[in-house]
C-alpha cells in the first residue's frame, strides 16, 4: 500500500481526532459504528473500518485484537499532538485558582509559592504535577550551620532572591553548635555577592591553604559543607497529585513501580532538565519520557524564569504534568503553559 499523508487528507483526519477524542473521553478502544455517529458528514462503519485500518498499517492506531475498537499508538498521540491539538481556555475554576495563588503571593517564600502552585496544577489536571526548584546558582545571601543531634548538622542556603535550601551534613560528634556559629561566621564573611560557584572556587581554596588561622574542627565543618553544595548543587523536585494516578492505574503499567519512579529526584531532574533546553511547552510521550517510557506516560513541561524584565528573564526552573498517554493535551498545555509564566511573574 502507498504511504498517505494523513495531515492532508481531510477524511483520515477527522475520523483520527473523532476517535482520539472518544478515547480520551471514555479510555476504551474506539469502533467505527461509535464514529459514525459523531461525524458532521455522515459515513458508513465500512468506511470507517477501511481508514481505520490504513492508519493501523501506518502504525498510528493499534488493535488489541482483530475483531475490537482501536486506539492511538505512541506515533499516534505524536502525530495528534503536533497536528491536531489546540489549547484550550481557562475556565472560570481554573482562573479562581490562579488568581487566589497570586494575592496570597506577597510576603511568602519561593518555596511556598512553588509548593501551592504544584499543589494547583495537579488539582485541576487531575495528575501528577512536578516542580524543579530554581537552582541556587543567583549570589547568596548566608549560609548558616545548625545542629541536629551529634554527628548530623543542617546547611541552610539563603539566596538574596530568596530560595532556600537545606542539606544535611555528617559532622564529628563533639562538634557543639558554638563550633557551626563560627563555621558560619566564617564562611559568611567571605560569600557576600558570591555564587556557590564562586564560594567553592574561592574559599575552599583558602581554607585548604589554611590563610585565615580558622582551627581544624572548623576548617573540617567548613570543607564538609562546601563539599555537599558541590555534590547537590541543583534545585530540588516537588511532586504533588501522586493519587491521583490511582484512577488513571488502568493506563498506567506497573503503578507501584511508577511512584517509586516519582522518588527518584535525580530521574526528574534528567526529565525536567531537557524543558530547560528548548522553548516554551514540551511534550514528551512514551519513549521520549526516557525513565517513565514502560509505563505508558506522557509529560508535559515548560521553563519558567526569575521575573526579571522580558529581555533579561534567565531560565530558572521547570514544571511539568505526568500522566497517562491518555490525557487531555489541548487542556493540561494551556495549564503547564499558564503556570510556567505566571511563576516568571511571581518569583
Amino acid at each position: 500500500m502507498p504511504e498517505i499523508d494523513v495531515s492532508r487528507n481531510e477524511r483520515y483526519i477527522e475520523i483520527f481526532k473523532k476517535l482520539v477524542d472518544i478515547y480520551i473521553a471514555t479510555g476504551e478502544p474506539v469502533g467505527s459504528r461509535v464514529i459514525s455517529k459523531t461525524l458532521s458528514n455522515p459515513l458508513s462503519p465500512a468506511t470507517i473500518r477501511n481508514v481505520m485500518s490504513d492508519l493501523e498499517d501506518l502504525g498510528i492506531l493499534c488493535s488489541e485484537h482483530t475483531s475490537s475498537g482501536r486506539k492511538p499508538t505512541e506515533k499516534g498521540w505524536r502525530f495528534f499532538v503536533n497536528a491536531l491539538v489546540e489549547a484550550a481556555d481557562l475556565s472560570a475554576l481554573e482562573r479562581e485558582a490562579f488568581l487566589e495563588l497570586t494575592k496570597n503571593a506577597n510576603g511568602k517564600s519561593v518555596e511556598s509559592i512553588l509548593e501551592t502552585a504544584t499543589d494547583i496544577l495537579s488539582g485541576l489536571s487531575n495528575c501528577v504535577s512536578i516542580i524543579m526548584t530554581p537552582t541556587i546558582n543567583a549570589k547568596i545571601k548566608h549560609i548558616d550551620f545548625v545542629l541536629l543531634n551529634p554527628g548530623r548538622a543542617i546547611v541552610v542556603i539563603v539566596s538574596e532572591s530568596g530560595v532556600v535550601e537545606n542539606r544535611l551534613i555528617e559532622v564529628p560528634l563533639d562538634v557543639s553548635q558554638a563550633i557551626l556559629e563560627r563555621a558560619t561566621q566564617y564562611i559568611n564573611s567571605k560569600l557576600t555577592g558570591m555564587t556557590l560557584d564562586e564560594i567553592r572556587n574561592s574559599i575552599q581554596d583558602q581554607v585548604r591553604c589554611h590563610e585565615d588561622g580558622i582551627d581544624e574542627l572548623t576548617q573540617e565543618i567548613v570543607e564538609s559543607g562546601i563539599e555537599i553544595i558541590e555534590a547537590e548543587d541543583g534545585g530540588d523536585v516537588i511532586v504533588k497529585g501522586r493519587s491521583n494516578l490511582i484512577s488513571n492505574s488502568g493506563e498506567i503499567g506497573d503503578l507501584r513501580n511508577l511512584l517509586q519512579k516519582l522518588d527518584e529526584k535525580k530521574t526528574i531532574k534528567n526529565l525536567l532538565d531537557r524543558s530547560l533546553n528548548g522553548e516554551g511547552i514540551q511534550v514528551f510521550i512514551g519513549a521520549e519520557t526516557t525513565s517513565f517510557e514502560m509505563f505508558g506516560c506522557s509529560m508535559i513541561a515548560a521553563p519558567y524564569g526569575d521575573g526579571g524584565a522580558q529581555n533579561k528573564k534567565k531560565l530558572i526552573g521547570a514544571i511539568g504534568v505526568l500522566g497517562p498517554s491518555r490525557m487531555q493535551y489541548g487542556r493540561v498545555i494551556t495549564l503547564v503553559d499558564y503556570t510556567a509564566k505566571l511563576l516568571g511573574n511571581l518569583i
